[in-house]
């Protein structure tokens, strides 16, 4: 079955890819990601290099681990398949002289096994040293038919020697065996090809999924840095005669859609100067360029990316999703709205705005304006009966369109009102007095005259009435244009996006503006003084001047961020910059959720950055995932992952993109083809009510999108990204925040690549046992799962005392063969967390296999029949006086159960069916069998395991049999199983 990277990979290709690829995405990549996704290329975790450092001996395995994981993950699996594709991508497009099906077949073998040594390492073994030919053949062989090679290309093993050489010299440095001569004939046509352009594209590919940041290829003229990066990739490209240069563009920050956007436009920009994108990184991209590439002109560039953005803006503020706010004062315009649009613009646009934003007939303005106004004496109750005709959604429409037009733009417009009445031939009716009455700030003379105007105009219907307000519209902006009536047009905003580009943008061949830190550190002091008017931003530095943000700007509830005065002390002035309004309104555009509501549903935000690199095909290929992975319940992952025997990797094989397909397909509306996400954010809300609610799917879906995909997540509930780009962590997966059920599993806030699988598995294991026993379909009751965590972590035992539960209530007596085998299977892995509980359980299948010894029944039977042996031991035991000694403690419980044995039916013991031996002997093995039984629960479970504490062991009784229950009935489900295997292979 095809796997969630084998998918995105395939649905992004071009119908016209060459097939040797599209066969090894569909043949080889599985089989790459079941053996390499778990062992780490780059970076992994200290203690797991540590163990395998000191298993082979090597004298300096603490300082090797510490440099090793001391650098940012990336696992093998994507190590590889992005070194192919860049590698594929040079050949094909690049290369004078084309690669053959052949070559390009070695390319694919190779590149896979270029890190042979890592996989050895991640096996526990030595690698082979670069000397050691046969050796490295033999392993190229086994790994070859690990990875489905055969599958791919069936002669590939008459080409081990070819791939062999190709794995073992990507590199161009110490530990390579480059000498034709050193290895077995070879067996492609023309060997030369190997070195040149083969073992050049490798090396190239190699050293490009090394790199950490876009700026990481600029030049080094004096060559202070011999083994940089770029130097180096360079030297490949002469070496392979491609008359290109390497150029880049690198953003020096991270704050989600807004830099996305930026990237994309840059990206557009510079394909218009032939600059191909080669690389991807989370803050910039690798161009391959013309020889003497002239660098983008930084104006040019500046208008085009802002032109990208008020794009995106304005479409969905004209549309009235965002930039608007409607309160009991009416329609008001964001700064932000105002900036993008000029006065003339804006007036011109309002109508639709007006008719989206203005629509609840059931609660109108205009009727509860003009009882003020009769309340105030303003309005004769006969005018006010008269008017009720006119009194409804349309008059609000109108009425808001005057205020807001008089408000924003032509407030010192002593002609305004005139021009008004005129315009909807309303002076014969009503004076310049009526319409200037203000109430609450509120001008109520517009609402009467809305009224008036639609009782005159009664047939006007909705779309009438929307080409009326149109149609004025334009006369107004015309007139007030004519007129030269309308503010100033300014945009501060796009003003201080300009210094940000400045600031942050870097391209190859511009010189570089350093971000000035002293004005930065002055602003911030002077804001911190009395004296200081200008808030600081609460979502980032004072780099840049902040404002106070209307609540139409903020995703978040306005004191969720300005926080609340203190009593008798002055006002706590904070906003956000207007870098960050950007953000937030496109937030609000590409998302879709309501402004100041977000918080109300618990958002965890996900911010994915690439392992050090994407291939262009894997950005594309995350592009339209992110909403489609929110969509899978974990019902269904539950099911998936238990249906396939518990085994984590192939959760890759779920069908991740078929569910609620409609939404997937509104997730790629929002990436289009020409919107890459560098570094891809996203949220998820939930309608619990508890931060468990919020944070128990997240959890599951930052370890799993780095399994899967090879991606690095950051989880949090910040808004803000905690991180600017993936060389800032180490870690696969951080978790920040997390809820309370992550420490208690003892998860570390930063997930290792080894650590995933393992933690994964942890994981499921609780969400299993709490979606099967603790739920009430469809609640899953994720409120609960912290009591479901802290009963596993505390005992072993718990598992089967929670899957009893379960039973109980589903009113069930017994659970069927296949429970059984997977809470035993829960607990043999859960018990890997510590000895304690490998013990325990160990000591619980002890006692229950020897008291299967003498006393067997029907797993269909009770749980009173089953468990009677361990009953009536720990009966005795808690029942006993403390001055007993150990020893008539067992002979007296000894002497209990044989008399409880006794009153058995004969089928029930084992020992005594034997009719092969006297039954004297038989009686006698019967009483030594449960003398041990007897003495392994006094001096085992109640003295050792139980400290000899009578009251602990009462407080455990319970747990003891429930994990004695499941024991029993595991073992009778493994004998069953062996005597069929037995009957089997008789016949």
């Amino acid at each position: 079955m095809a796997s969630l990277l084998q998918n995105v990979i395939k649905i992004t290709l071009d119908p016209d890819t060459d097939p040797i690829l599209a066969q090894y995405i569909d043949l080889v990549l599985p089989a790459v990601e079941r053996e390499f996704s778990s062992i780490s290329a780059l970076g992994g975790d200290y203690e797991t290099h540590y163990q395998q450092l000191k298993q082979r001996g090597d004298n300096h395995a603490v300082e090797k681990a510490q440099r090793w994981s001391d650098r940012p993950d990336q696992n093998l699996c994507v190590h590889v398949l992005n070194a192919l594709l860049i590698a594929w991508n040079l050949a094909e497009n690049y290369l004078n002289s084309p690669l053959s099906d052949e070559e390009k077949r070695l390319l694919c073998l190779g590149i896979t096994l270029h890190d042979y040594n890592k996989y050895c390492h991640g096996q526990g073994e030595e690698a082979p040293k670069a000397y050691e030919v046969p050796e490295i053949l033999s392993l190229c062989q086994e790994m070859g038919r690990r990875l489905n090679f055969q599958a791919f290309w069936p002669e590939w093993e008459s080409y081990l020697s070819d791939i062999g050489f190709l794995a073992q010299n990507t590199q161009f440095k110490v530990g390579t065996n480059p000498y034709p001569s050193n290895w077995p004939k070879f067996a492609i046509a023309h060997s030369g090809r190997l070195t040149c352009p083969l073992r050049h594209l490798l090396a190239f590919a190699d050293i490009a999924v090394h790199l950490k940041d876009a700026a990481d290829i600029k030049k080094d003229p004096e060559n202070i840095n011999p083994e940089k990066g770029g130097k180096r990739l360079r030297e490949h490209l002469r070496d392979l005669n491609i008359k290109k240069t390497l150029v880049y563009h690198h953003l020096r920050d991270t704050i989600g859609i807004l830099t996305n956007r930026i990237h994309d436009a840059t990206l557009n920009f510079a394909a218009e100067q032939d600059w191909q994108p080669l690389i991807f990184f989370a803050r910039g991209v690798v161009y391959l360029a013309p020889l003497k590439p002239e660098p983008p002109n930084r104006e040019e560039l500046q208008e085009f990316v802002w032109q990208q953005i008020s794009q995106v803006l304005s479409q969905k503020m004209l549309e009235g999703d965002i930039g608007f706010k409607r309160d009991g004062k009416g329609l008001k315009v964001a700064p932000q709205t105002s900036e993008l649009f000029t006065p003339e613009d804006l007036i011109r646009q309002l109508p639709p705005v007006i008719e989206v934003r203005v629509n609840n007939p059931n609660n109108l303005a205009t009727p509860k304006r003009l009882d003020k106004l009769v309340t105030e004496k303003k309005l004769t109750p006969e005018e006010r009966e008269y008017l009720s005709r006119g009194e409804d959604l349309r008059s609000d429409r109108l009425a808001e369109f005057l205020i807001v037009v008089q408000r924003e733009f032509l407030a010192d417009c002593p002609d305004y009102v005139d021009w008004i009445l005129e315009a909807l031939k309303l002076k014969d009716c009503l004076t310049l007095e009526q319409i200037q009455i203000t109430i609450g700030g509120v001008n109520y003379g517009w609402y009467r005259a809305a009224a008036h105007y639609f009782c005159q105009h009664g047939t006007l219907d909705g779309e009438q009435t929307l080409e009326l307000l149109t149609d004025l519209a334009n006369r107004l902006a015309t007139w007030a244009t004519e007129n030269q009536l309308l503010p100033q047009y300014r945009s501060p905003t796009r003003e201080i996006f300009n210094q940000y580009l400045e600031r942050y943008l870097d391209i190859a061949g511009w010189e570089t503006i350093v971000p000035p830190f002293e004005a930065e550190l002055a602003t911030y002091s002077f804001a911190k003084t009395r004296k200081g008017k200008q808030p600081i931003c609460s979502l980032s530095s004072g780099e840049f001047a902040s404002e106070d943000q209307m609540d139409s700007v903020v995703l978040f509830k306005p004191q969720q961020y300005s926080n609340k005065n203190a009593l008798g002390g002055g006002q706590i002035k904070r906003g956000i910059s207007k870098i960050w309004s950007l953000e937030m309104l496109l937030r609000q555009a590409l998302w879709s959720v309501r402004s100041g509501k977000l918080e109300e549903q618990q958002p965890v935000f996900l911010y994915i950055f690439p392992a050090y690199v994407y291939a262009p095909q894997i950005i594309r290929a995350i592009r339209g995932l992110m909403v489609e992975l929110q969509s899978v319940s974990l019902w269904k992952i539950r099911e998936h992952w238990l249906k396939c025997g518990m085994d984590v990797s192939r959760l890759s094989e779920l069908d991740w993109l078929s569910e609620d397909r409609d939404i997937g397909e509104k997730a790629r509306q929002v990436y289009d083809t020409k919107d890459l996400p560098f570094m891809a954010t996203t949220h998820t809300t939930t309608l619990g009510k508890t931060v468990t609610d919020a944070w128990v799917y997240l959890a599951f879906l930052a370890l799993v999108l780095p399994k899967l995909l090879g991606v690095r997540v950051v989880a949090t509930s910040s808004n803000v990204p905690l991180y600017s780009s993936d060389r800032e962590f180490v870690g696969s997966a951080v978790l920040d925040g997390a809820a309370g059920f992550w420490s208690l599993l003892q998860c570390p806030p930063s997930v290792r690549t080894e650590q995933l699988d393992r933690i994964l598995m942890r994981l499921l294991i609780v969400y299993s046992l709490h979606l099967d026993n603790r739920s009430n379909p469809p609640d899953a009751r994720w409120g609960a799962l912290n009591g479901t965590v802290r009963d596993v972590m505390t005992d072993i035992l718990n598992i089967f005392a929670i899957a009893q539960e379960g039973l109980r209530s589903h009113k069930r007596d017994y659970p069927s063969s296949e429970e059984v085998a997977r809470y035993w299977q829960f607990a043999q892995i859960w018990s890997q967390l510590d000895k304690t509980m490998v013990e325990k359980l160990n000591l619980i299948t002890q006692l229950v296999q020897q008291y299967r010894t003498f006393y067997q029944v029907n797993i269909t039977d009770s749980s009173h029949a089953i468990l009677l042996p361990i009953s009536k031991a720990l009966e005795t035991i808690l029942s006993v006086p403390t001055q007993v000694d150990q020893e008539d403690l067992i002979l007296q419980g000894a002497g209990l159960l044989k008399d409880a044995i006794d009153r058995q039916p004969a089928y029930t013991r084992p020992l005594l069916m034997d009719k092969s031996l006297d039954i004297a002997i038989r009686q006698q093995r019967e009483l030594e069998a449960i003398y041990q039984f007897m003495e392994t629960c006094v001096r085992d479970l109640f003295g050792t395991l139980y400290r000899g504490d009578r009251a602990l062991l009462q407080e455990n009784r319970n747990r003891i049999k429930s994990g004695a229950e499941f024991a029993y009935r595991w073992l009778a489900l493994q004998e069953k199983n062996q005597k069929n295997l037995d009957s089997k292979t008789r016949s």
